[in-house]
């Protein structure tokens, strides 16, 4: 005993002397030799939040002297159970539609046999006239919770709840609410009389405890937000400000804020920044659970329910298959982040059109997600992650710095009435959209790797609609909600229309210059930008000589040439070759890849070249130039 217990000594001795724990300054030297002299402070990458990610993360020393967080204790940062999923795991919310509503009802309950566990259904559906009974036939609501977000249609779908609850003689759990302002934010219009309108809103509320006394029915969609372009920063602050907003008005009508709280849900996106989606769940829980003590309330009145649904602004048109990476990458994310409700859309979402595979494949997800990952047996995953956990503090920092500031100018409906909100989000959206322009962000199948076999000729999405009636409304600044491809998407879907009446397809060539090695990385690059926008490409051999690129510019006799090759081809061969087409063919424009010393660039211009294409070149700009120059109006 005293033998192995010695050795076992021995070699935790030597463990130690042999891998001695580096310090951060040692890691920093290493790094740095590998980086060749350059500072680690280059790693470093900005998000849309402002926090600079760094690229390594180690236990800070102030961490230690933090009070330990627990699963299901204040401030619930790592949950509102102290079991996580072992005891209930997330619902899943996948909306059920159809023609009719009792087409509807059949998928629903076809649906139940394949792992949906939440009556869903689209707004439309109930907005159209469409029975709730015929919509609840034969489904279980003493067992099946219902999660419907009414979208303006809350009291004047009252009294089909009322009855769908009485033939049932049951009381409705899970959630059936609205949130007013994300709708008057989506329809552009906001009550002039807006104390009226809540106090009316907030009677539908308590109508609606006589169906289901446990009932969410009031929803923070801080997904408008999101789909608008917000960062998760000024997701958190909205969605605060919003909630903050229905408790004060809830006090004017004598409710008291637990009465008001407790029938809040949270519904946040979830997008392909997977830690930062991880850290805006738990920062967000944070947040709402401090704001206990400020309206001197329990803190278990303010345990956030959260649904949490992939990002919109995300999609992508083309190769559709790559949002189902999206999706599973985002519905785990918001899995490990911690909730009560989850929704995945189908892969084939932004068309408008779904079917019984994408949807299948969505619902699928969940079932993979809580059986094969077993993240439902740990409490908490991401907890204990230095990374994890100090976004987290940084997010919910500058969220509340957010949140008070709004406060400060005199809540959200103010804001919202002077357009700022509105102003704020679409800058960041326009951070996106230049991002990936310039291909700082990646948009697979989309501005890089597209697929020029993909084809979608038409739409049929629509901008997503309020059903909100505002009565005296008081114009504002309508949300716009857009997916970050989208102008990718308009220029390829413009080159497709042309080729569909023309015949052929937007095409330019590729003048390649000496031998594959040299041309072809250039080429490629070429390629794949012109294939964003469904521009096709024609390219040469290896170009030896002058002569060669002479026959080949006019056996094609295209309207654009892009010169491709390395540095050195270009200073031995461009010039001359540029010359020579641009005096037999004046009318051709001729562009370069790659960008180059200012000495040949200008050498180049002089030649003829009209612009260069390289990877800090706007991809959308360029796309634009090149279709009107190819006649594609």
């Amino acid at each position: 005993m005293r033998i192995r217990k010695r050795l076992q000594m021995e070699l935790k001795d030597v463990k130690n002397i042999t891998f001695p724990k580096p310090s951060y300054e040692e890691w920093k030297e290493a790094a740095e030799a590998s980086l060749k002299g350059k500072s680690v402070e280059k790693l470093k990458t900005n998000t849309y939040e402002g926090i600079a990610l760094c690229p390594l993360y180690t236990e800070k020393a102030e961490s230690t002297e933090k009070v330990a967080e627990l699963p299901g204790f204040f401030p619930f940062t790592r949950g509102t159970s102290p079991t996580g999923y072992h005891d209930k795991p997330w619902l899943v919310v996948q909306p059920v539609s159809g023609i009719t509503a009792e087409e509807a009802n059949e998928k629903m309950r076809a649906a139940f046999k394949r792992g949906q566990n939440v009556v869903a259904y689209p707004a439309r559906l109930l907005s159209e006239g469409a029975r709730a009974e015929t919509l609840f036939k034969e489904i279980p609501l003493k067992e099946m919770p219902v999660f419907i977000d009414l979208k303006g249609k809350q009291k004047e779908l009252f009294p089909q709840f009322k009855a769908v609850a009485e033939a049932q003689n049951t009381q409705l759990t899970g959630v059936i609410a609205e949130d007013p302002i994300a709708e008057w934010l989506i329809c552009g219009q906001l009550p002039e009389d807006t104390d009226n309108y809540f106090a009316e809103w907030l009677k539908t509320i308590q109508d609606y405890q006589k169906v289901g006394s446990d009932l969410k029915t009031v929803l923070i969609n801080t997904a408008v937000y999101h789909n608008g372009g917000a960062n998760a920063v000024q997701e958190i602050a909205y969605g605060l400000s919003a909630a903050v907003q229905y408790l004060l008005e809830g006090q004017k009508q004598g409710l008291s804020i637990a009465a008001v709280s407790e029938k809040i849900v949270f519904s946040f996106a979830v997008d392909s920044n997977y830690f930062m989606s991880i850290a805006k769940l738990r920062a967000a829980r944070r947040l709402w659970a401090g704001l206990a003590e400020a309206f001197d309330t329990a803190s278990d009145h303010f345990k956030m329910t959260i649904h949490a649904v992939t990002s919109e602004l995300t999609e992508t048109l083309y190769d559709q298959h790559v949002n189902i990476l999206r999706t599973t990458n985002q519905a785990f994310a918001a899995a490990i982040g911690g909730i009560q409700y989850l929704q995945i859309h189908p892969f084939t979402h932004a068309t408008g059109k779904t079917d019984e595979f994408s949807e299948r494949i969505a619902r699928n997800t969940h079932l993979i997600l809580k059986e094969e990952t077993n993240i439902t047996t740990v409490v908490d995953p991401a907890g204990g992650s230095w990374y994890v956990e100090q976004l987290t503090d940084e997010l919910a920092e500058k969220a509340w710095a957010k949140f008070l500031e709004i406060d400060a100018a005199g809540g959200i409906l103010e804001l919202i009435k002077q357009g700022t909100l509105q102003k704020e989000i679409a800058e960041v959206f326009q951070g996106r959209v230049q991002n990936a322009a310039f291909r700082k962000e990646s948009i697979i199948g989309t501005n890089v790797y597209p697929n020029p076999a993909d084809k979608i000729k038409t739409t049929t999405k629509d901008k997503q609609v309020s059903y909100m009636k505002v009565s005296k409304p008081f114009g504002i600044t309508p949300l716009e909600l857009e997916r970050v491809s989208s102008q990718f998407e308009q220029i390829r879907l413009r080159s497709e229309k042309f080729k569909g009446i023309s015949g052929t397809a937007p095409t330019i060539g590729l003048i390649n210059l000496k031998n594959l090695k040299s041309y072809k990385p250039r080429a490629d690059f070429v390629q794949s930008l012109a294939a964003a926008g469904g521009i096709e490409t024609i390219g040469s051999k290896g170009c030896q000589t002058v002569e060669e690129a002479i026959d080949y510019v006019a056996a094609t006799k295209l309207p654009i040439y892009c010169l491709c090759g390395s540095d050195g081809d270009y200073s031995e061969l461009a010039p001359v070759i540029i010359k020579e087409i641009k005096k037999q063919f004046p009318e051709i424009t001729i562009y370069s890849a790659g960008k180059q010393q200012e000495e040949l660039e200008i050498t180049l211009r002089e030649a003829g070249v009209k612009d260069f294409i390289h990877v800090k070149t706007n991809a959308i700009s360029i796309l634009l130039e090149l279709l009107q120059k190819l006649g594609v109006n």
